[in-house]
This record gives structure tokens, C-alpha cells and sequence, in this order.
């Protein structure tokens, strides 16, 4: 490994392990991961036996991506098959020898379209079972990952494998219970229940999005299109607090907790 030191690593695993909620592990972790594998943007995917997203975490890029990956998801993505067959992370220019080869591919594809071009993938193994996945990306015109950046993420993962698990067996009440966590605006990572159940709280009404006041569209729009708080701030001339605030008012008036569930609710209803 280069350029990392090894404080860093030994701070990142008491990042992993210092909490027995998955969705805080995932918050907590998930920009850490970002900065020191030097990337652009990332998610952390909570998976349960049957290999079916359960939670997910994402930031630096636009929710709309998460969707579009959850359908390439899971055993048959040759990144996930490599990766569980190694049980060692998988970056592109590892599965795919040139370039083209790997943005014509399914993850290629998505990546392309929003604007990243490499893509590393860490299956989350702990005592022998898959607990979880790691995908980080960089934008097109970085480099590719190198092995030295594999090898540091296969630590890193250990790590967040360990945090995971642990988490998870702890606050799972029952078998297949849905874990939730406090998401909302306030933060640029976003954490998303993929379950599929029944959420908590006020279901959303299907005219809910005629409240929203035209700052409220604005703000909502741009979060949903991928910006973050500080972005929406500088594009809006407002400051970060009042984007929070906007933010917090126009999940409140739909019914949703996080911009993906906003997206959601804007793609059923407008």
C-alpha cells in the first residue's frame, strides 16, 4: 500500500465496529471509504441470505443511479460473481482488460450515463456469508484503480464486514426484520430502505406535491438530480441551513425520508 497510513485504517475499523446499527455503520463509513480509495462517490448496500438489498447508503452521486444499479444487482453481476469467487474486491480494469469493454457492459452502461467511468466492487463476507457490498466509482477522466488500491480496499473491507455483521445480528429483533434508521435532508449521504415493506410514517398522498412552495421544487429538484446540500446552496444563492430546512419541509409534505423516496414519489405522481 502507498500513500495511506496505517493510523487511517486502524481509525477506519473503529469507525466500522463503533456502532451496533447497520445504518449507522454504513453513514459512518461510507465517506470514509470515498476519501481514502481517493473516489468520487459510493454506496453500501446491507444484503440479506437470498442476496436481496435491504438497505442502502449512497452519496456523491445521484439517487437516480441506485435504482438503476438494484436491477443489475445481486449473483449474476460479473462483478459480484468475481468478487464472491475471490472473496477479494473487483475494480475494471481488473474485469475489463480495455476500456470500451467495460463501459459496454451493464455497469458500464449505468456508469457512463451519469458521468463516472471506473467502478470497484467489494463483496462484504463475514463468517462465510455475504452481509453486504461496497461500489465505488470515479468520474470519467480519473484514473483506473490500481492494485495497491484493491489491496487497501479488501482491508477496509474486513472492517466494514465485521461492523456490519456484528450490527446487524444485534439489532435484527426477528428474522427478516426491516432495519431502520433516522435518514432525512440534513446530510449529503443518503440511506434507503430497499425492502420493499411497508414504511413507517404518514404514506405519501398522490397530491401531496401541489403544497410544495416553488423554493421547495427548486431545492427538491436539484437534490434529486444529485447535488448535494452545499451545491444546491451555491446554485440557489441560499445558504446550506436553508437548503436543510426546504429539504426537511418538502420530505415532510410528501411523506418520504430520503431524496430516493422523493425521486419515487415525483416519478409516480408528476
Amino acid at each position: 500500500m502507498t500513500g495511506i497510513d496505517w493510523r487511517e485504517v486502524a481509525r477506519f475499523g473503529e469507525l466500522a465496529c463503533g456502532s451496533l446499527q447497520p445504518v449507522t455503520v454504513q453513514r459512518r463509513t461510507l465517506p470514509e471509504l470515498v476519501r481514502l480509495l481517493r473516489c468520487d462517490s459510493g454506496a453500501i448496500h446491507l444484503i440479506d441470505r437470498r442476496y436481496r438489498g435491504r438497505m442502502a447508503t449512497v452519496t456523491g452521486a445521484p439517487v437516480q443511479m441506485l435504482l438503476e444499479f438494484e436491477t443489475i444487482a445481486g449473483p449474476t453481476n460479473p462483478y459480484f460473481e468475481r468478487s464472491s469467487t475471490s472473496r477479494f474486491p473487483v475494480h475494471d480494469a481488473l474485469l475489463h482488460g480495455r476500456p470500451a469493454d467495460h463501459l459496454r457492459s451493464p455497469v458500464g452502461r449505468v456508469l457512463a450515463g451519469y458521468g463516472f467511468e471506473h467502478c470497484l466492487f467489494a463483496l462484504l463476507v463475514a463468517q462465510g456469508r455475504p452481509v453486504g457490498t461496497a461500489t465505488l466509482a470515479r468520474r470519467a477522466g480519473r484514473p483506473r484503480f490500481t492494485p495497491q488500491e484493491q489491496d487497501l480496499a479488501h482491508r477496509l473491507s474486513r472492517f466494514l464486514s465485521i461492523g456490519l455483521s456484528n450490527a446487524a445480528a444485534y439489532d435484527q429483533c426477528a428474522p427478516g426484520a426491516v432495519i431502520m434508521g433516522r435518514f432525512g435532508p440534513d446530510h449529503d449521504v443518503d440511506t434507503v430502505d430497499l425492502s420493499g415493506t411497508a414504511r413507517a410514517g404518514t404514506a405519501p398522498s398522490p397530491g401531496a406535491h401541489g403544497t410544495l412552495t416553488e423554493r421547495e421544487r427548486e431545492v427538491l429538484a436539484l437534490a434529486t438530480d444529485g447535488l448535494i446540500n452545499a451545491e444546491i446552496a451555491a446554485e440557489l444563492g441560499i445558504a446550506v441551513n436553508t437548503v436543510k430546512q426546504h429539504l426537511r419541509h418538502a420530505f415532510h409534505k410528501l411523506g418520504v425520508r430520503s431524496r430516493l423516496e422523493a425521486l419515487r414519489y415525483l416519478q409516480q405522481h408528476t
